[in-house]
């Protein structure tokens, strides 16, 4: 049996499992040899078999040798931990360390959540400064968290350390390894190592995607440089999809990883990171095509059509309504991107539809071609199982309108799917509001990374961390910590406004800003002068924000 024949059934008999692979091959395909890094050298490389490993506590948690180990026999447990910033920590000498060179770090980790693995230093100003490095889901099993491509900011007293996004469960940490860009790291020694490479004899084709969809299948652990072919931090079907494209010749070189960069900024005093995916690339490209000048003629005529909505909400258990805008020209053959519009505290689904240029501004954007053809949702928000409407009371009313976290992306979301022509993902989906609905969509931002990639808040309201302002104490949804949104889920946009006269938020806006800015979340910040907490403030966030939503 020839290669091309043997080729083609080893993909048949992969095709009886599952359909993400093409099902003929072109004449003449080969397997494909990348070329190894010859000179693999670990900085450190911790196995915890014989003690810690020179890593303690951080924040009064203990660590200890002991569970199990994700390679060997042993591994580093870490537990009584009192916030989810707690975790284990290891200083990184800065006579071999040096600020703006590249280096890789891998881990594996196995806890409740999002493991993440971060640093602390000290910037210019002797502020401390925290960065993230890398992060995974895990689910009590081992998740392989790495950057090979990390360029340490500039700065001093460097903690690496690992934490959680939420919770305070114990975890594991195991084959902690740190080497200069370039030198692959992963695995229990020091080898050469071939993205695509699953079965490890120096070549990838057709048999790397038999291994790689064998670890897939069974969780198996992998290294996570050879098996992410896709570049995104995290192994998952989307590389099996990316390996079988470059098997088949469709593609000639994997994506590259995304990495980050460190740069500081000539407004603020803090060092930030901003990542060199694709997603950063494109706020960076739009940054200075940022205006608060709103041309006149874009808030004129409103077209499209507005259709009213029911759906069932699963969160309130009950009906729910919303208005659903299809913009000039629709063709229900075509699918369009969906961009969902939030309403302020006291208002439904109507409150956003008029008054606030949204329908004006994305009429007159799509018919000159500046922006996208889109679907807008005008959602209400207020998702209470025991009230069907807002009391009234704005403390006792706020846990409704964040339950819409949950209600957006598990009723309404697919009510739209179902019933109109969208396209689906992350990069397909935006969601921005005003006031309230500008916090709630700063908020479904974070905790539905994964579903949102264009993110806007119009003068946001105070609550998403615990705070006080003249009306009420907020006892927040998420501490400031937890204010960022890590790769491989970036924001393509995240865009905030704050108005200059706006007494009802005050500075709130800038505070959100400023916070993703110092987790390492990039942003764009729009302050508007003389700016109320109205349409003056939100016209400008809208005009920005439908010109370039759906194009990175």
């Amino acid at each position: 049996m020839n290669k091309i024949r043997t080729v083609k059934a080893v993909l048949a008999g992969m095709l009886a499992g599952t359909t993400i692979f093409s099902a003929s091959l072109p004449a003449g395909i080969s397997t494909k040899k990348l070329n190894a890094n010859a000179a693999d050298t670990y900085i450190f490389h911790d196995t915890f078999e014989n003690g810690n490993d020179d890593w303690e506590g951080r924040g009064g948690a203990s660590v200890n040798t002991g569970g199990t180990a994700y390679a060997g026999n042993g591994a580093l447990t870490v537990s009584d931990r009192g916030s989810a910033w707690h975790g284990a920590m290891k200083s990184l000498d800065t006579a071999v360390f040096k600020a703006g060179e590249e280096y890789s770090f891998t881990a594996a980790a196995a806890g409740s959540g999002n493991m993440m693995l971060s640093l602390q230093y000290k910037d210019a100003s002797d502020k401390t400064v925290y960065d993230h490095i890398a992060n995974g889901q895990s689910s009590g099993d081992y998740v392989l968290l790495s950057n090979t491509g990390y360029i340490l900011p500039e700065g001093s007293d460097y903690v690496l350390y690992f934490e959680t996004e939420t919770g305070t469960d114990s975890f594991t940490i195991d084959e902690v390894t740190a080497a200069k860009a370039g030198a692959q790291t992963g695995g229990s020694s020091s080898v050469n190592t071939i993205r695509g490479d699953m079965n490890g004899d120096g070549t990838v084709d057709v048999f790397d995607l038999v291994a790689a969809r064998k670890a897939l299948l069974t969780s198996s652990a992998t290294d996570i440089y050879t098996a992410d072919v896709d570049g995104d931090g995290s192994f998952a079907v989307n590389d099996l999809v990316i390996l079988s494209k470059f098997i088949l010749a469709q593609i000639n070189e994997f994506p590259k990883p995304a990495v980050t960069t460190t740069t500081t900024t000539a407004t603020a005093p803090v060092t930030t990171t901003v990542t060199t995916a694709d997603a950063s690339k494109y706020m960076a490209s739009i940054r200075d095509k940022i205006t608060v000048n709103v041309p006149s003629n874009v808030l004129k005529g409103a077209e499209g059509k507005l259709e009213h909505i029911t759906y069932f909400s699963k969160k309130a258990n009950r009906e729910k309504g919303a208005n659903v805008w299809l913009p000039p020209g629709y063709d229900s053959s075509k699918k369009y991107p969906v961009f969902y519009v939030n309403h302020g505290y006291g208002g439904d689904e109507s409150a956003m539809v008029n008054g606030m240029g949204v329908r004006e501004i994305a009429t007159n954007l799509i018919k000159s071609g500046e922006a996208e053809p889109m679907i807008i949702v005008f959602t209400n928000q207020y998702t209470d199982p025991n009230h069907a409407a807002q009391t009234g009371n704005g403390q006792a009313d706020v846990p409704g309108y964040d339950n819409f976290v949950e209600d957006m992306p598990d009723s309404l979301m697919p009510y739209i799917e179902s019933h109109y022509p969208v396209k689906t993902g992350r990069e397909n989906t935006a969601v921005a509001g005003f006031s309230m609905g500008g916090r709630e969509s700063l908020y479904i931002g974070m905790k539905c990374c994964d579903k949102v990639g264009y993110i806007g808040g119009g003068a946001p309201a105070p609550g998403i961390f615990p705070t006080k302002d003249q009306f009420m104490t907020h006892p927040g949804v998420m501490s400031k910590d937890d204010m960022r949104i890590d790769p491989p889920y970036s924001p393509y946009i995240l865009m905030i406004a704050g108005g200059t006269a706006d007494n009802m938020v005050n500075d709130f806006p800038k505070q959100y800003s400023d916070l993703f800015t110092q987790h390492g979340t990039e942003n764009i910040y729009i302050s508007v002068p003389g700016g109320g907490h109205d349409s003056s403030t939100v016209i400008p966030l809208m005009y920005n924000f439908i010109r370039f939503i759906f194009k990175a």
